[in-house]
């Protein structure tokens, strides 16, 4: 049922009134785009506990009935274990390949949702919670405690592993009333006694002047016109509320320096300090940036910015096999689509015979699908819809009707412009690769991928990727936004000119894989509607190491050993590598190890993303040699083998517990048979697994956690030993630090036990 929609439009005429002014220098769009640090409250008493027990043993029986529903399994833990506080379900899904269900909560105090206080739920196919990550506000004493490390966890570890090892879904689950998960509200409980308000008497300033303080803020990247000035009587405010929304959705129409409507809504942030901030959230969409801002209701401040751009500051990167045109020529593929990641192809809309008809007509007969929109953006403007796409044409015989994009491309000798169309044809079929790639391991519509038509398999669609080519607003760089689920992520890829000729970074297909990576980890982390789990610190810089490694691994080849050694970015940049170190096993020639990121050069989110990729990459290593490599990193399309589907489901003795069966079984048996597919898949399920605002400890156990949810834990000793080979072995840990970088590191090259 659709939900009851009530929208109001709301002219604010007055007499006068603050306006909006960009002072300093102009900015034109052929220099680099403007850069803000990301930045905000540090949420020092989170925690994320994953019991580390089960890595080596069998998981425990499940006692629970078959028909329990893991969403109020999640909600008996979370009101029996965790908080009294009233929460909403933000999201919440199944990954088909291991059983496993993903339950995304938000906090709500005073009927607002508290910004960065998230608890996320992992429950295994057996109905037991496995872990869990929790940053809820629990009032000002708690949170004071914990920033003076003062406080001692409430649980130990082992009580911890001994209460959720024995969490069933027991006697009195008839007793739990079902709920939705988008309406799921928590009843109201005594907040007013825990809960410390900053100013909760103060004066609210409106949403037009806290646009104006963050306008104020991010003046230098305004558009480039000697002032930017309106009244607010010019801004349109329209509210939107909804039955399943705790709150109704303001939007700020005509916004001079915004590509769309601005959404404002009022919601608590946590202090360092302890106290609950009442702040107006503000999204503004511009030509280079995307912020999310926290603006104080009171005071005007910004206490909290996130750009949902991400950028790679120099780095170039690698497809299936290739990383770049010196690797080899270019090859003519035919229908490379995979049948169940985009099954009308990728030169559609996903609507089926619709589709057709238009293609008929010639207008979906180029670089449009179903997956992205690729084009030209010479001029490096906003508009993208009517920009310039080549056109397929028909194939060689007749009656297949195939399209053939074979467009010429001599990067020796040509400036990009000239073989632009060559640049759109390679941009558009990578970024559906890696669509139909990650999808296969987990990044489906319910888990918030790209696309235009989710085929009513879940998740919130219209937000297929908008892919420039040759973006004209900058050089030697590359960047994606990434907005929550339902809204377009938006890639810029851009011209490198160390070398003359210049070269095209749409032909690095390593830089769109990185690009690509941070929609994925951004969705996949907190949840598809959290794009704010990301943004700084270890966390930011986990969001550039992912890309870094997706990108390296993607370029193996079948001679290649653990002594193979890749720079990122060195064809784009001429020769030489942007990153400090190659990615290499060797200490030699990579020294980089956890405590390297307390070191001054360490600060910023690229840095920090070289050290954990270095780490992912000795763990790929690890499980390459112990398992080996295949060219396919696409697993089987059958679904239907329904022997060995029910010969795993057949009752057996009680001797080694079996790996997760799914009706998609040669597809699991396909990636659990090689290191480098197996690495894949454990990296992806740990982005699901892990907290929203993780640190370095917090990922690896994910990923831990992931191989024991998938191979009951057979590749644990594995992965320590990869890690801990880079300092975060056991003991590893960090105390002290802050989003911004300092605090002290100790390092770790322990194992377990088990696996000395």
């Amino acid at each position: 049922m659709k939900s009851l929609l009530l929208t109001t439009a709301i002219a604010l005429f007055l007499a006068s009134g603050p306006t909006f002014v960009a002072a300093g220098p102009n900015h034109d769009h052929t220099g680099v785009r403007q850069r803000f640090e990301n930045f905000g409250p540090d949420v020092r008493h989170r925690e994320y506990l994953a019991p580390s027990f089960l890595r080596g043993s069998p998981l425990a029986p499940f006692t629970a009935p078959l028909n329990a529903d893991p969403i109020q399994i999640a909600m008996h833990f979370v009101q029996s274990s965790l908080t009294d506080s009233d929460f909403v379900i933000r999201n919440a899904y199944t990954s088909d390949h291991n059983g496993v269900t993903h339950v995304y909560l938000k906090q709500i105090v005073n009927g607002l949702e508290v910004t960065n206080a998230d608890i996320n739920i992992n429950i295994d196919r057996f109905g037991r919670v496995v872990s869990y990550g929790d940053s809820f506000y629990k009032g000002k004493e708690y949170t004071l405690k914990a920033n003076a490390k003062a406080e001692e966890e409430s649980k130990t570890p082992q009580d911890f592993i001994s209460d959720v090892s024995q969490f069933v879904f027991g006697k009195n689950s008839n007793g739990l009333k079902k709920r939705s998960p988008r309406s799921a509200l928590r009843k109201r409980g005594s907040d007013s006694t825990i809960y410390t308000i900053a100013n909760p008497d103060g004066t609210v300033i409106s949403p037009i002047e806290a646009l104006q303080s963050l306008a104020n803020y991010i003046k230098v990247a305004l558009p480039d016109d000697d002032s930017v000035s309106t009244s607010e009587s010019a801004i349109l405010i329209t509210t939107t509320s909804s039955l399943q929304q705790s709150q109704p959705i303001l939007t700020l129409n005509n916004v001079p320096f915004a590509l769309s409507p601005v959404p404002a809504r009022q919601t608590y942030l946590q202090l360092d300090n302890g106290e609950l901030q009442l702040v107006w959230d503000l999204q503004v969409e511009m030509p280079d940036n995307w912020f999310h801002a926290h603006i104080n209701a009171h005071t005007g401040e910004v206490i909290a910015l996130m750009d949902w751009v991400s950028d790679a500051t120099a780095f170039n990167v690698f497809p299936l096999g290739y990383n770049d045109p010196s690797d080899g020529e270019r090859r003519l593929v035919v229908d490379p689509h995979d049948v169940i990641a985009s099954p009308n192809g990728w030169v559609n809309l996903g609507v089926g015979e619709d589709n057709r008809v238009q293609k008929k007509k010639g207008e979906y007969n180029t670089t449009i699908g179903n997956n992205v929109y690729a084009h030209e953006n010479l001029k490096g403007g906003s508009q993208w819809e009517n920009n310039y796409r080549p056109l397929g044409k028909p194939g060689t015989e007749s009656s297949s009707g195939d399209l053939v994009f074979d467009f010429p491309l001599d990067w020796h000798t040509q400036e990009p412009e000239e073989y632009i169309d060559g640049s759109i044809v390679n941009l558009f079929y990578w970024n559906n690769i890696i669509h139909d790639l990650f999808y296969r391991y987990g990044f489906d519509e319910k888990a918030g991928n790209f696309q235009e038509s989710n085929h009513d398999l879940g998740g919130e669609e219209g937000d297929a990727v908008v892919a420039n080519a040759q973006d004209g607003s900058g050089y030697n760089n590359a960047n994606f936004a990434t907005p929550p689920d339902g809204q377009r992520g938006k890639m810029r890829m851009y011209v490198w000119d160390a070398t003359e000729p210049m070269r095209d970074g749409d032909l690095e297909s390593g830089i769109v894989v990185h690009e690509y990576a941070h929609g994925i980890s951004t969705r996949l982390t907190g949840g598809p509607e959290n794009s704010g789990c990301l943004g700084w610190g270890e966390a930011g810089g986990m969001g550039e190491g992912w890309g870094d490694f997706f990108a390296t691994a993607f370029r193996m080849k079948v001679n290649d050993t653990r002594a193979s050694e890749y720079d990122m970015g060195a064809w784009a940049n001429g020769g030489e590598g942007i990153r400090k170190y190659p990615y290499s096993t060797s200490l030699k020639t990579n020294p980089e190890t956890f405590a390297f990121m307390s070191k001054p050069g360490y600060y910023g989110v690229h840095a920090k993303g070289a050290v954990w990729a270095e780490m992912l990459y000795e763990v790929y290593w690890n499980l390459v040699d112990k398992h080996g490599f295949t060219t396919e990193w696409f697993p089987p399309t059958q679904t239907d083998d329904f022997d060995d589907f029910e010969a795993d489901m057949k009752p057996k003795k009680p001797k080694k517990p079996k790996k997760p069966s799914h009706p998609d079984g040669p597809a699991t048996r396909h990636i659990l048979s090689y290191g480098n597919t197996l690495t894949l898949q454990l990296v992806v399920d740990g982005l699901k697994l892990q907290p929203c605002r993780p640190e370095f400890t917090d990922a690896r156990d994910a990923i831990l956690q992931a191989d024991e949810l998938l191979t009951n834990g057979e590749n644990a000793c594995e992965i320590w030993k990869g890690f801990a080979k880079r300092g975060l072995g056991v003991d590893a840990k960090l105390e002290g630090g802050s989003p911004w970088g300092g605090g002290e590191r100790t390092e770790s090259m322990a194992v377990p036990e088990e696996c000395s």
